[in-house]
């Protein structure tokens, strides 16, 4: 059973950087974000130079969880509607949707998805503020295991086969003793790397352990209880 090197991993997490099918597009939101005089239209033109990109982040806009009257015709608008933290977060969705359709982690998504669309309906019927952000915390709070996985093959590997032969022990516990990570913990890194708002990177960070979060407690704890309910209806495979 090959053991990964816990430093190792978290220096070739901030290598990674991000995921998206245009590799700078996230560092360069990131970038410009800070900036007082930034427009909308800096933010949509940013995101639109990858067009099969823009085309899923205004699928995901349009989708019906959002329930805007007329339809979202630019990046830019969805901007305007949604939030720029909501699209960014999108934008990341729609990357991490091709990276897990192309390896055959179909399950993984669905699953994913369905975590989404609960914990969305959950923060609406609770008033939560901005509902829309945890749609997209439920989209993203297995992005560890896409890195796990696809990103490090060598590391997924060793990973599934001891969850094979190690009797009781959950991946959870595994992925820990074998890297000094979770896939949470690495959807964490990912996070601050991504410099998603603390209502986003806590729900990625402690999806199985919210009384550990600080500062979106609610919004945590809330993606926890979506995560159960799906994985109660069998709704796509979680990997656990």
């Amino acid at each position: 059973m090959t053991a990964f090197n816990p430093t190792d991993l978290r220096n070739r997490i901030e290598k990674l950087g991000d995921l998206p099918t245009l590799p700078h597009v996230v560092q360069r939101l990131a970038a410009i974000i800070g900036r007082p005089t930034v427009s909308t239209e800096e933010i949509g033109a940013i995101i639109e130079k990858d067009q099969v990109l823009a085309a899923k982040v205004l699928r995901l806009a349009n989708s019906p969880f959002y329930g805007f009257p007329s339809r979202i015709g630019s990046v830019a608008h969805a901007v305007i509607v949604l939030g720029f933290n909501v699209v960014k977060g999108l934008t990341l969705c729609a990357s991490a949707l091709s990276i897990m359709k192309d390896a055959g982690m179909d399950q993984l998504w669905r699953h994913s998805l369905g975590v989404a669309i609960t914990a969305n309906l959950l923060a609406a019927r609770l008033e939560i503020k901005n509902p829309e952000e945890l749609f997209v915390a439920g989209l993203l709070h297995d992005i560890g295991k896409v890195v796990l996985y696809v990103k490090w093959p060598e590391v997924g590997s060793s990973i599934k086969d001891a969850v094979k032969t190690g009797g009781d022990r959950s991946l959870f516990e595994v992925e820990q003793e074998l890297t000094g990570l979770s896939h949470a913990g690495i959807g964490g890194c990912l996070a601050n790397a991504w410099h998603l708002p603390v209502t986003l990177r806590e729900p990625i960070l402690y999806p199985h352990a919210p009384m550990l979060a600080k500062e979106a407690t609610l919004q945590t704890a809330i993606v926890h209880v979506a995560d159960i309910l799906v994985k109660g209806l069998a709704c796509g495979n979680p990997g656990d």
